[in-house]
């Protein structure tokens, strides 16, 4: 038994949740399960609701400065459980993930310029790029006994001189690869050769499966470093998004400086009180917490994985290597996209994510968020059990 209860069930309802009440809202009812937002049902670690506490004992809201175990926190994380050395002054805070993308795009490309993206890709990334009037190229990922991998020989006839960005996400969201050293030195050499800056999106770098180990692009040398931007964050690792903390990995310093200038410019250099409580004590108090969280997810998988591949004999479950997400090609059980979108959300009353989401290439599949309680998981399993029968 581990210090951590991951079976309580939660009632998110009416807290003004994302995952729940926004999502309510879309399908019109308050009784569907709602399985398709990436975070989790999960209480954050005691610790962390202790130093939050202590904010609001204090009273006083005000204005915050990044506290100092928030670059020495993730150099120690980073060295403990990836193997890497970081410098702290590498090390630049932004408030999102996605605010440093919309960063990247619109102070390092043009409009017009093409942003390389490879579907199935994670919807607010590409959104940002495209809103931004820049050009996505999103090479589908191709399968390889069994698992997704980068097509770089296909990538090279799209590349040209108006290509001036790569985004990569490590553990890759939806399809949970863990990429390789060998891929990441791959996908290196070719931003090198092209003239690319590399952006890292590494927040699911925590979730690994049993037998499987990430590998950061923090630990890559050679002539990457100078074109290499990593953004990372504890909002998954201790199920924190709202508190708006995440961080930047810039070894260049000259990349780094045109970073923070750019941050300046787009006015997103202020920490918050709350983001600062929950820094003090994440990385340096909580990693039980996450190495439980993967014994628990690895659970619920083996669970939901047998489950449905009995209840639907032919959708293929892909292998899941890193986060907490199953993704699954119901191509060969419905008809069409609309067809498997009504099941679930109409019949079943469970709402998943929709493969239409990750790129025009993937109608058809789903994404479930398995970050829950099993009790959820088997709640679930009993309504499309019975939607099936009905």
């Amino acid at each position: 038994m581990g210090k951590f209860d991951f079976s309580q069930v939660i009632n998110r309802r009416g807290t003004d949740s994302y995952k729940w009440d926004a999502a309510d809202r879309e399908v019109g009812n308050t009784d569907t399960i709602q399985m398709g937002c990436a975070d989790m049902d999960f209480k954050c670690p005691p610790e962390i609701i202790a130093e939050l506490q202590k904010v609001l004992d204090h009273g006083v809201l005000g204005y915050a400065t990044l506290c100092k175990q928030y670059q020495e926190g993730i150099v120690n994380w980073y060295q403990k459980r990836h193997q890497v050395s970081l410098q702290p002054e590498w090390i630049l805070y932004v408030p999102r993930i996605v605010v440093a993308c919309s960063v990247l795009v619109n102070f390092f490309s043009q409009k017009g310029d093409k942003v390389i993206l490879n579907s199935p890709y994670y919807p607010p990334l590409n959104d940002v790029t495209s809103d931004s009037y820049r050009e996505v190229i999103d090479p589908p990922l191709s399968e390889k006994d069994g698992r997704y991998v980068m097509d770089l020989e296909a990538l090279e006839k799209q590349v040209d001189e108006h290509t001036k960005l790569m985004i990569l996400v490590s553990p890759h969201n939806p399809t949970t690869r863990i990429w390789t050293q060998a891929e990441l030195q791959a996908v290196a050499d070719f931003c090198v050769k092209h003239d690319l800056l590399l952006f890292v999106d590494e927040i699911h770098a925590d979730f690994a499966r049993k037998g499987q180990h990430f590998v950061s692009t923090a630990a890559l040398t050679g002539p990457i470093r100078d074109r290499l931007i990593i953004v990372n964050a504890p909002a998954k690792t201790f199920n924190v998004m709202g508190c708006a903390m995440s961080y930047l990995i810039i070894p260049n310093e000259d990349l780094r400086k045109r970073f923070e200038h750019a941050l300046n410019a787009a006015g997103e250099t202020d920490a918050n009180a709350f983001g600062n409580a929950m820094m003090r004590v994440a990385y340096q108090q909580c990693e039980y917490y996450i190495d439980e969280a993967n014994e628990y997810i690895d659970g619920n998988e083996d669970y939901l994985r047998q489950e449905l591949q009995s209840l639907f004999p032919a959708a293929v479950i892909k292998p899941r290597e890193g986060t907490y997400l199953l993704w699954i090609d119901f191509t060969k059980v419905f008809a069409s996209e609309e067809a498997c979108k009504d099941f679930f959300v109409n019949k079943a009353k469970v709402s998943v994510l929709m493969g239409s989401h990750f790129g025009p290439h993937f109608d058809g599949f789903v994404r479930i968020n398995m970050g829950c309680p099993r009790a959820t998981l088997e709640e679930v399993v009993r309504r499309v059990r019975t939607a099936l029968k009905s």
